[in-house]
């Protein structure tokens, strides 16, 4: 009976999240040329979304796991800082796109509105993590997430453009097949749970008068990059009985490599403009230098 209740508040409180996520988008054009086709259509693709991206986290991470009342959760030195990468990242990019998404359809104050939604959408996220038996509230991805948004924000607000992008890389590893039941058991769940195969990525956009001078470097981006590798537990590695997956090495691991920078590339194409808008979140592969315990080169990294 408690787990239901605790299921029936959880919900509720989703729903209140969604509700107010779509208040807020409610009110850019009450006084301006707002209609109420706009405002369903603005609304409708919020909560849709937003209720979309809530439903494929709780299938991926939390419907397996058994739900507890709410609780905090220090989870700051856990797969050496990963994890608050990871929060960086998607609390970045939901105010990034959330932007685009505002601007292109002339809402006032799109930035403040859009850095308000990121952290309001993680926020949601995180008070998932707090009914959940596995993890909990954590202060540590609250931080996080307004390091990303704050990120986008400055930038915005400074440069009027993204002159630090976020981005993200992912390959398959040996490693999931040890532990597939924390690091995934097909290729997809691996993409978000193995820790070992993705990297987050800091590019850097060239100064605007090299873009203007040498046109190469208006669509390349030098890219930092940082990884862990030999991780098949958060704080530890657990004895598997397996010799191979118990001794692997701990170690962080940083890249050096360049990137292709998808959003410069202009076309009229809506479906091409989509493409590329879509995918410019994501590292694209290139040779690249990394640095660990025995640094090697790749000729071709994601």
């Amino acid at each position: 009976m408690k787990t239901i209740k605790i299921r029936i508040f959880n919900l509720f409180l989703v729903f209140v999240i969604l509700l107010f996520q779509s208040y807020l988008y409610s009110q850019e054009n009450t006084i301006k040329d707002s209609t109420n086709k706009k405002n369903l259509i603005l609304n409708s693709t919020v909560l849709g979304t937003t209720s979309l991206a809530y439903y494929g986290l709780y299938d991926l991470w939390y419907k397996k796991y058994p739900q507890t009342s709410f609780h905090f959760f220090n989870d700051l030195e856990e797969w050496n800082y990963m994890d608050k990468a990871g929060h960086i990242y998607s609390s970045y990019q939901v105010a990034r796109k959330s932007h685009l998404f505002l601007e292109k359809r002339n809402i006032e104050n799109s930035i403040e509105k859009s850095c308000f939604y990121s952290l309001f959408f993680m926020l949601g996220i995180e008070v998932l993590d707090g009914f959940s038996t596995e993890w909990g509230f954590s202060n540590y991805d609250l931080l996080s997430n307004f390091i990303g948004t704050g990120l986008f924000y400055g930038q915005e607000k400074k440069f009027n453009r993204q002159v630090l992008k976020l981005k993200f890389s992912s390959h398959p590893t040996e490693i999931a097949k040890y532990r597939p039941s924390l690091l995934g058991d097909n290729y997809l769940q691996r993409v978000f749970k193995d820790y070992n195969g993705q990297t987050y990525w800091i590019t850097l956009d060239f100064n605007s008068k090299i873009q203007e001078k040498y046109k190469l470097f208006k669509y390349l981006n030098l890219s930092l990059g940082y990884s862990i590798d030999g991780f098949t537990g958060a704080r530890y590695n657990p004895n598997l009985n397996c010799l191979e997956c118990d001794n692997l090495s701990r170690q962080s691991q940083y890249i050096i490599s360049f990137d292709l920078d998808l959003s410069e590339i202009k076309t009229e194409n809506k479906f091409l403009k989509l493409f590329l808008n879509t995918f410019s979140v994501i590292k694209f592969p290139a040779p690249a230098i990394l640095i660990q315990n025995k640094s090697q080169f790749k000729w071709l990294y994601f």
